[in-house]
């Protein structure tokens, strides 16, 4: 079974396919991302309800020490100015040895430096 965690980016613009080995996922920043956008309360409440259906991979102080790092890292290269969500949700692929489902640039620099694989949606 692959784990791919979805980005918001994806799931707004993307189209996402995933075949029967594959289980999409969320974390907390691409569902706080996503209810975000959430056009009133009715709005959110639906889309709460259609974000459920994904299993959550958890975020928490190793997630955080990841992202750290691999910030360091891009610093050092001169490219640390990618997103924070999009920093997080790749330490947190890396976490849980899980891909990436994305339509943003970002994540290709995040590769560099995280190990996951990113993998753009249609």
């Amino acid at each position: 079974m692959r784990l791919l965690l979805i980005d918001k980016s994806a799931y707004v613009r993307g189209t996402i396919t995933a075949s029967a080995d594959d289980e999409l996922c969320l974390c907390a920043m691409t569902r706080l991302e996503l209810l975000y956008s959430a056009r009133g309360a009715d709005d959110y409440v639906q889309l709460e309800q259609d974000l459920a259906e994904f299993r959550d991979l958890r975020m928490d102080a190793e997630t955080f020490a990841i992202a750290l790092t691999a910030q360091r890292e891009l610093a050092a290269r001169g490219r640390h100015r990618v997103s924070l969500p999009d920093l997080l949700i790749a330490a947190c692929a890396q976490q849980h040895a899980a891909g990436v489902l994305h339509v943003d640039r970002h994540f290709e620099t995040l590769t560099d430096v995280l190990a996951f694989d990113a993998f753009r949606a249609g």
